[in-house]
């Protein structure tokens, strides 16, 4: 009887396990944080940061109180000064808005860009396993069901971009066979429709927008700042940190995120024209004037300055300047970019890193899914302004400039008098401790080639050659190419709105690529990466050549200093400590107490990173947004002194506390 007892109580103790064990990757997480715990799936991956953990850790703590201490001063000088330095703690959302009707800001817009927004995947289990098999093995899933306990069951949620260095879905893998990632990533393209579709079983939203992570939503800001909780990732770039200082500028200036400003995160895999950026940016702007009674500012960064400029393409001249008060784009690659072509080639070498004796980052096959499907890569193709305008007086003067610094340089003569707005080449434009520069435009002829495979050259125009004969997915990418081609951009169409084209112009910047073999052949023979065997530098941002990034300011600036247009347009030079006489303010005019711009020409902006002892890397295209000095530009920027056309917002109490709660702005419809 006792034998029988305790065989009972053995099956007792066995069944009632699954009650109590949840076997999916949560129930093996071996670190936490207080949104996301991650499974480790690698021994190797898991000693190596165990043993340098504490001093990541310590660094990655150290650079936020430093981030902190740098910002401090600003913020206490800016304390709620939107709301005229009340505080707002006490206050109804009615009594703010209100307050703020009254204040010295516009409302903003923040639009970030690709890979700006730090995207959330859920997972619908039984469907994943049942219609994609394969995406479902790939990451280690083996069921659905609590009850084999056993067996690796998938979470409900998972931080998609940027999840941690351990995680089971894990943007950085140490070994070729990790397939999850790139299988979750890639955008499914159907020709009839033409347009991108979600693998069946999974959906990708920004982080904020899910069960799970909603209470970090901050309608919507949450999505574009802090990408990432890893440690590890946190200390070797800065480009998680997206939106995070001018975030938390707007927030100690008294702005309410929903009601005063607006963040617009996307699904930045999605084409200009597919992405659901266009609609959340135009209710934005309309929903923002209508609760404030004020034009908006909008700032944008990357891929973001696209999706806007795109936007305004479809707005009347008076819709426009009735709404909008200045957009600031940073590091717009409105002339494209080489990179971006090569990616689709035969891969893209920044997303793989070493990092203690391993080599580690976004896999082949993880790139060629989640690259080849992104149909944005394709927006950011180079473009053939440089042909289109070839004749168009504002063109001449780029090419005329660009042969004036070549001359200068060569000491073949110091006469350098084509765009006159941009200081001359005999003046300093940064003077910093350890970088020293003459002000030198540095354009760049993009008629020129950029990729060069074998003997033959591709320039702009030859796009639809390289997909057809030198990519292994050039069908797909090519249709996207041919059928959704902005018109708004590629005619570099004027805003009709004060503008401001901040850049940067001090780093070597990757521009044109040789392969000695066909991409295509080599990638499909080795199934591996095939990257460029020499390339040649221009200057830009690391990410962005100055022409991409200034010719169509220099267009604008052109019409309206010649009378085309009303509308002016700055140039912010980033890491420029010029002050000469060619030096503007942000403002040039006030009308009753209203800062206005109206004229057009050159900034110089000084940066961080240029200084003794900072690395120039914290000032590369997805970092410069978060310089402080940048901050504090954004802090002037929005106090406008602009006048509300309403006494008082026409919204109540119980709506406005609504509209924050649903984050109606951010309601795709």
């Amino acid at each position: 009887m006792r034998v029988i007892y305790l065989v009972l109580g053995a099956c007792l103790v066995f069944v009632s396990i699954p009650m109590f064990y949840d076997n999916t990757d949560s129930a093996l997480w071996l670190e936490k944080t207080e949104a996301h715990t991650f499974f480790i799936s690698s021994s190797n991956r898991r000693s190596l940061l165990q043993e340098n953990h504490e001093m990541i850790r310590q660094q990655v703590e150290a650079e936020e109180i430093e981030r902190v201490l740098k910002l401090q001063q600003l913020f206490e000088e800016s304390k709620n000064i939107c709301l005229n330095g009340k505080d707002p703690k006490k206050w109804s959302y009615e009594q703010i808005v209100n307050e703020f009707i009254k204040g010295p800001c516009a409302p903003v817009i923040l639009v970030p860009g690709l890979a700006g927004t730090s995207l959330e995947i859920e997972v619908d289990c039984e469907k994943l396993q049942k219609e994609s098999p394969e995406v479902f093995d790939s990451c280690g899933w083996q069921t659905c069901n609590s009850w084999y306990f056993w067996y690796s069951k998938p979470d409900t949620e998972y931080r998609l971009w940027i999840s941690t260095t351990t995680s089971t879905v894990g943007v950085i893998q140490t070994s070729s066979k990790d397939h999850c990632f790139g299988n979750l990533m890639e955008l499914k393209y159907d020709s009839i429709t033409q347009k991108h579709l979600e693998t069946p079983g999974i959906r990708v939203t920004y982080y904020g927008n899910t069960p799970s992570t909603q209470k970090y939503n901050e309608c919507g800001l949450g999505g574009i700042k802090e990408m990432t909780d890893d440690y590890l990732i946190k200390y070797m770039m800065c480009d998680y940190k997206g939106f995070l200082n001018i975030g938390d500028l707007l927030k100690n200036m008294g702005f309410v995120s929903g009601l005063l400003f607006q963040a617009i995160p996307y699904d930045y895999r999605k084409g200009i024209q597919q992405s659901e950026a266009k609609q959340l940016i135009k209710q934005s702007i309309s929903n923002l004037n209508k609760i404030t009674g004020k034009k908006v500012i909008i700032l944008t960064h990357s891929l973001g300055s696209l999706h806007t400029l795109n936007v305004l393409g479809e707005m009347t001249k008076q819709d426009k300047q009735n709404s909008i008060a200045t957009i600031m784009t940073m590091g717009a690659p409105y002339l494209g970019s080489s990179k971006a072509v090569r990616a689709h080639l035969g891969g893209d070498p920044s997303f793989l890193d070493t990092f203690l004796g391993l080599t580690v980052g976004i896999n082949y096959f993880n790139q060629n899914k989640a690259i080849n499907s992104a149909s944005s890569q394709v927006d950011i193709y180079p473009k053939t302004t440089f042909f289109q305008y070839l004749n168009e007086t504002w063109m001449q003067d780029i090419l005329l400039r660009i042969q004036q610094e070549k001359d200068f340089i060569d000491n073949k003569t110091n006469h350098v008098n084509a765009i006159s707005w941009f200081p001359n080449p005999t003046e300093i434009c940064t003077n910093l401790t350890d970088f020293k520069s003459q002000c030198l435009i540095h354009l760049q002829d993009l008629k020129d080639y950029f990729i060069e495979i074998g003997n033959q050259k591709f320039t702009a125009q030859d796009i639809n050659q390289l997909l057809e004969n030198y990519t292994i997915n050039g069908t797909i990418i090519q249709q996207y190419y041919q059928n959704h081609q902005s018109n708004t951009l590629n005619s570099l169409q004027n805003p009709e709105v004060p503008f401001i084209v901040l850049y940067g112009g001090f780093a070597q910047t990757e521009y044109q690529f040789k392969y000695l073999k066909n991409p295509q052949h080599e990638v499909l023979e080795k199934q591996d990466f095939y990257f460029p065997n020499s390339t040649t530098y221009a200057i830009g941002d690391q990410t962005v050549l100055t022409s991409s990034a200034l010719t169509p300011a220099i267009k604008w600036i052109y019409e309206h200093q010649n009378g085309n247009t009303n509308n002016p347009v700055k140039v912010i030079q980033y890491c420029s400590n010029y002050k000469g006489p060619l030096q503007l303010n942000l403002y040039d005019s006030t009308i009753d107490g209203e800062k206005l711009m109206t004229q057009s020409g050159y900034i110089g902006l000084e940066c961080e990173c240029l200084k003794k002892g900072s690395a120039i890397t914290d000032c590369k295209h997805s970092c410069l947004i978060n310089d402080k000095f940048v901050v504090d530009l954004v802090s002037q920027l929005v106090r406008n002194n602009q006048k509300a056309i309403i006494d008082k917002t026409p919204f109540d109490k119980n709506q406005l506390e609504e509209i924050v709660k649903l984050c109606s702005n951010l309601q795709v419809r």
